[in-house]
């Protein structure tokens, strides 16, 4: 039989042309870590722009001794599940865009990852406001690399995506302080501008929909309590200078994401 690893090759090849990423192109490096995407409990915004439509979501890695991704590194995801993407129409019609290939890519290393598709395949419906939505314990896993020296085997896959996912979700939802403040804060980056700083109408309209969508949100007020405080101290803080709303933020987001990916870690090591 032909092994999963050579089968995901060669299947893989017409989906990543047509998100336009080059296998041929990638470096031959060892294949970075296997990522859990965190689930949401709140649909989030995609935003269109300059052709492109992108959102980033929270991920945690599941390997430890693998290097972390660099950024732009390519993923896909492992398993029957996927990403509920949808689209509203001005009349409310809701359009499930779940059939458009995405490109998956690491954004801040293991602590995110961006997703995009050209704005071009979705202009048939006309203006949509797009969101999506992540199932629980979805596993992404790096794409193959042309003379990888250390690449993902079927044996690390199904480790990784199988018992460990399974640790990681339960150790995330120990703290869901940190978990639900990190969803929060996702708000609000990904209403923001990827590229550039926002201006000071968009800065306070961002602010303004962060906070109703806290307060509506359901989450424990120690979650949104460390939400807020990252919200506003990132718009203070950005109000002028070189750092954005939309960095400073991704920054905060990272650091709460890190200390649950640690403990994750430690509890892997201390085989819990």
């Amino acid at each position: 039989m032909t092994p999963l690893t050579d089968r995901l090759r060669a299947s893989l090849f017409p989906v990543l042309a047509a998100a336009g990423i080059s296998l041929a192109a990638l470096p031959a490096v060892a294949a970075p870590q296997i990522l859990a995407v965190a689930q949401t409990d709140l649909k989030l915004p995609v935003l269109c722009e300059a052709g492109e439509c992108t959102v980033e979501l929270t991920t945690i890695c599941l390997q430890e001794h693998r290097a972390s991704p660099n950024v732009g590194e390519g993923y896909y995801v492992h398993g029957d599940k996927f990403f509920e993407l949808t689209g509203r129409t001005a009349a409310g019609q809701e359009i499930p865009l779940d059939h458009l290939p995405l490109a998956i890519t690491a954004a801040r290393g293991h602590n995110a990852v961006r997703l995009a598709f050209r704005e071009s395949r979705i202009a048939k419906y006309g203006p949509l406001d797009i969101t999506i939505s992540v199932p629980a314990n979805l596993s992404l896993v790096p794409l193959p690399i042309r003379g990888d020296v250390k690449p993902q085997t079927e044996e690390d896959i199904l480790l990784a995506t199988g018992p460990l996912r399974d640790l990681a979700t339960e150790m995330v939802d120990r703290d869901s302080n940190k978990r639900d403040a990190a969803e929060l804060i996702s708000q609000a980056i990904n209403r923001l501008p990827v590229r550039g700083r926002a201006s000071d109408e968009d800065r306070l309209a961002v602010r303004a929909a962060y906070q109703g969508i806290m307060e509506t949100s359901g989450f424990a007020s120690g979650a949104k309590d460390n939400a807020n405080a990252v919200v506003r101290e990132c718009f203070d803080r950005t109000i002028a200078g070189s750092l954005s709303f939309r960095g400073c933020l991704g920054s905060w987001h990272d650091r709460m994401i890190g200390k649950l990916n640690t403990k994750y870690w430690n509890a892997l090591k201390a085989g819990s």
